[in-house]
């Protein structure tokens, strides 16, 4: 479990990036079936589902950046990872589903992207998830279109585990399927200067479900948002907790990430958060979303990865823990785990 000595580590003293991720050790909570998951840094994260009738486990992983800087490297460095990603790419299991929250440089890392779409055959290829008008993103740099999904707000697919390819109109006709929805969020989008919120952001609900329709288990990710708004708390987050919680598995932002600019590379930020409450969860805010969507068990991401400074990286740590009510391992609460760590999450059929 992190702590906040272990976000204070210097990236040497990080875990080494020269193992393989390995969840065949990791699939059940005292003899139950559990969502496997680990934190690869940032906002990304690598879940295995239950394995209820598969031939393989499916694996998902979300907003995964292997980059060493949140920036196109052809115009501006910007802020060096503190924390390195903790293993490469070619480390990572069979990759079925990239399911990605918008288009910021941060959160859809094409480079590492295509690295994962090169690594998937024939038999077994990997498919991408992205909100409206991201998809032209992933096609530019060589991911065929035929793979790369978009969805609107509140649009769903059910995708048979055994399939190769995407049906829209697909039944839920297997022992286990699985329901991706795109949800609501408060963001933003752009990858420069003429294309802001040229494209929707999200954040994702995905369901496992059993041939009657019941959900086996169930995971949100939240993306990169904002909680508040100029009236209050964003009413979407509940409308997703009535309409698809209670969630196994809920992945919540608690920080901006950084500065992400050279005030955080010489260990400044902006002291008042106000402005970027529409935008970016604070820890407090982070506690109250995973109320809203009803979450069981909710792990931080979206911290320290990138920080100015030692402060910045262990701080919204600090916060959470004030904050929550428990640690992630306990009903309803709020924790966080080391990069590279991977936990497991009962869920709530077993």
């Amino acid at each position: 479990m992190a702590t906040c000595q272990d976000c204070l580590r210097k990236p040497a003293e990080s875990p080494a990036a020269s193992f393989a991720l390995d969840f065949t050790v990791y699939n059940s909570v005292e003899g139950k079936a559990g969502i496997c998951a680990t934190w690869l840094g940032h906002a990304g994260f690598l879940v295995q589902l239950p394995a209820r009738g598969y031939v393989k486990p499916v694996h998902i992983i979300f907003d995964p950046i292997f980059a060493e800087s949140a920036y196109p490297s052809n115009v501006f460095r910007g802020l060096r990872r503190r924390l390195p990603a903790p293993c490469t790419i070619d480390l990572l299991p069979e990759i079925d589903f990239v399911v990605i929250s918008h288009n910021h440089y941060d959160h859809c890392d094409t480079d590492t992207l295509l690295a994962i779409w090169k690594r998937s055959t024939p038999d077994r290829p990997t498919r991408f998830l992205v909100p409206l008008g991201v998809r032209v993103t992933l096609v530019a740099v060589g991911i065929p279109e035929s793979q790369v999904l978009e969805l609107d707000w509140w649009d769903s697919i059910a995708y048979p585990s055994y399939s190769s390819s995407f049906s829209p109109d697909a039944q839920l006709d297997h022992a286990s399927d699985l329901v991706f929805t795109c949800t609501p969020c408060q963001h933003t989008s752009g990858r420069g200067v003429f294309d802001q919120k040229g494209s929707l952001w999200s954040s994702w609900v995905l369901q496992q479900k059993s041939t009657n329709g019941d959900p086996v288990a169930s995971v949100y990710f939240a993306g990169d948002t904002g909680y508040q708004t100029a009236s209050g708390p964003c009413p979407a987050f509940q409308e997703i907790g009535e309409k698809f919680g209670p969630f196994d598995l809920a992945m919540i932002p608690i920080w901006r990430g950084a500065t992400l600019s050279f005030l955080g590379q010489i260990g400044y930020r902006l002291a008042d958060e106000t402005h970027l409450a529409t935008t970016h969860a604070s820890p407090e805010d982070a506690v109250l979303l995973a109320q809203d969507v009803r979450a069981r068990h909710s792990l931080a991401m979206h911290f320290a990865t990138w920080a100015g400074s030692d402060d910045e990286a262990v701080e919204p740590l600090v916060r959470l823990c004030q904050a929550r009510s428990g640690d992630w391992k306990e009903e309803g609460g709020f924790g966080a785990i080391d990069i590279g760590e991977t936990v497991v999450v009962p869920v709530n059929s077993s």
